[in-house]
């Protein structure tokens, strides 16, 4: 992706008085001023795991909260193709796939500066997602909806990658070093630093190691998101509930679900979902496993619709394993347990 260093930004002060005076470091790639940074990162941990995928008992009235206290333009911004607020769509998309809204926000601003900007300027290609550095932008993912999502996408198909064990799709695993774009020799210490360069594979200018001073590159993402972190009370996510994909809604803590996407089990604490497992937790306040179908002949995912052989009735995978009866499935595509993930008619 496009990199961008926005937020660690100055204009270009011009010297009074007589004595010497330092020329300003530009970003090589965008034409702005960088700041020294106050903090920087290890470049082989530049984010922990669950700054990426927590976050999830953050809510658009707090997100908008934050935008209008750093006066941007997407505190008054509604999508028109989306329907939805900017503040909205940073926080459902996020969670829909289980990526934190605060992490969002923090790509949002290394990308196009919106965060912290009051004018649209950026607002096709926010998060950078579908805009290489060697070439131009995918005009299939314009739009800030669209950006949001495209962003949030792509980082959990990184994390699904690596929590299976495989590389990323340009090659970084945990543990394995690689070559970044600036050239730096990098050996990510988890999963979110191999997201990071996955998405920008440049260690840029606020790591310890290695940096390319002229360029933002995943450290600034770093920078920002823990700038971002202390200048609002998101709070701890104690209590908190956990958007499912799977189960399409939020989830109560201490939930278990048995993921659509891999069929491993995850458990809802603190507003974040635990890492994959084959084993179901044995301590789950809910359950959503997979439901046995006779129909079909093997167990499907909670949400999905299936016609039964038996009498013909639709029924649709619920909470708890149960087959709920679900007679409005093929008109409205829904049934007791929200829209179908699936549907199989006879």
């Amino acid at each position: 992706m496009t990199l961008r260093a926005c937020v660690l930004v100055m204009p270009v002060l011009l010297a009074v008085g007589c004595g010497p005076t330092e020329e300003p470091v530009v970003d090589e790639l965008t034409g702005q001023v960088l700041m020294e940074a106050t903090t920087k990162y290890d470049m082989h941990r530049l984010l922990e795991d669950t700054d990426i995928s927590g976050g999830q008992w953050i809510t658009p009235a707090q997100v908008q909260q934050f935008l209008q206290q750093k006066g941007s333009y997407l505190a008054g911004y509604t999508d028109p193709a989306w329907g939805k607020t900017g503040a909205t769509l940073i926080v459902e998309r996020s969670r829909a796939y289980g990526i934190s809204p605060l992490y969002m926000l923090a790509r949002i601003q290394t990308e196009s500066s919106l965060i912290t900007s009051g004018t649209s300027t950026n607002l096709a290609k926010a998060t950078g997602c579908g805009c290489p550095d060697t070439a131009g932008c995918d005009v299939s993912y314009a739009g800030f909806g669209n950006q949001v999502e495209c962003s949030a996408k792509k980082i959990r198909g990184y994390f699904n990658d690596l929590d299976a064990g495989r590389t990323t799709v340009s090659g970084w695993k945990v543990g394995l070093t690689k070559q970044t774009s600036d050239p730096c020799s990098v050996k990510p210490v988890n999963k979110a630093t191999a997201a990071l360069y996955t998405y920008t594979p440049w260690v840029g200018a606020y790591a310890i190691q290695c940096g390319k001073t002229t360029v933002g590159g995943s450290s600034l993402v770093a920078s920002v998101f823990n700038r971002f972190k202390g200048e609002y009370a998101w709070g701890t996510g104690a209590g908190a509930t956990c958007y499912s994909g799977t189960v399409d809604a939020d989830v109560v803590q201490g939930a278990c679900v048995q993921s659509s996407s891999d069929a491993l089990w995850r458990q809802c604490l603190s507003g974040v979902f635990t890492g994959g497992s084959t084993a179901k937790p044995s301590n789950c306040t809910a359950s959503y496993p997979f439901c046995a179908s006779s129909t079909l002949g093997r167990s499907v995912p909670t949400r999905t619709c299936v016609q039964s052989s038996g009498n013909g009735a639709w029924q649709q995978c619920g909470a708890g394993g149960a087959w709920l009866a679900a007679p409005s499935a093929p008109i409205s595509g829904a049934g007791p347990a929200g829209s179908c993930f699936e549907m199989y008619a006879l």
